[in-house]
């Protein structure tokens, strides 16, 4: 059952205190070395017929410690991560899995934001977040007997990990390996929570994306060609199907 409001409140102040030290954790994270775009991203239209397209140079990505310092960088995030686990704790409640939902709230609203700013979900965010994750979710099925949640989670960690990679390998400019590697990470936690939790997220994120997409067209602050961020869409569809899932699915299907 969601837990109460007490639980929520508390869980998002945990939240504001995590958001708050947001910065200092994209501080440390290592700078990709620079190197040449994608052929996807070099590739230009020729201006006329017969004349070579010069290719657009992409602006050298700010450091990580650059982006730390933005100004108000610490109120936003503590906001979005005090909004986001207060969500969790109300929609979780006093459940055994409780801290490994909050950590993985956590450390998404960071993803997030760094995807929205320089389209990168680094590696030192994503990855320990599988064993962490499984640890965590371990426990809780220890303490809960829940071992068909963990294995369920450890199937849906699996399939949306190569639906993400098979679509990768097919639109390699729509999807990179970031998103290929947090989708395995929501597909773990969906997965703990149910399969149609899982097939809801995973739906929702793409809807969310195109959404995006179509909006940020439409605004002109894209084109068809401009790479849009998708992880915060991906975050986005599984945050609302761990909240709200119960009665998206049962409305869904008519029960």
């Amino acid at each position: 059952m969601p837990g109460g409001l007490t639980t929520a409140l508390v869980c998002a102040a945990v939240g504001a205190l995590a958001g708050a030290l947001g910065p200092d954790v994209i501080r440390r994270l290592p700078d990709r070395p620079a190197s040449a775009p994608p052929p996807a991203e070099r590739s230009a239209p020729l201006p006329h017929p017969g004349v070579p397209a010069v290719e657009p140079v992409d602006p050298p990505l700010p450091p990580y410690a650059v982006l730390a310092e933005r100004a108000g960088l610490r109120l936003r995030l503590g906001v979005a991560a005090a909004a986001v686990l207060g969500l969790l704790g109300y929609a979780r409640g006093l459940r055994p899995d409780l801290p490994a939902f909050l950590l993985a709230g956590a450390v998404g609203v960071v993803l997030a934001w760094i995807d929205l700013q320089i389209h990168r979900l680094p590696d030192r965010l994503t990855l320990p977040s599988y064993p962490v994750g499984v640890a965590l979710l371990g426990l809780a099925a220890l303490s809960d007997a829940a071992g068909a949640a963990l294995l369920r989670a450890l199937l849906g960690m699996l399939a949306l990990l190569g639906l993400y990679l098979a679509l990768a390998l097919l639109r390699p400019a729509d999807l990179g390996l970031g998103d290929v590697k947090l989708a395995g990470v929501i597909g773990l936690f969906l997965g703990w929570v149910g399969w149609g939790h899982l097939v809801l997220g995973a739906f929702l994120g793409f809807l969310v994306g195109a959404l995006a997409g179509i909006v940020l067209i439409l605004t002109g602050r894209a084109t068809r060609r401009s790479h849009v961020p998708f992880g915060p869409a991906m975050l986005l569809g599984a945050l609302v199907a761990v909240v709200w899932g119960e009665p998206l699915l049962r409305a869904y299907l008519g029960r």
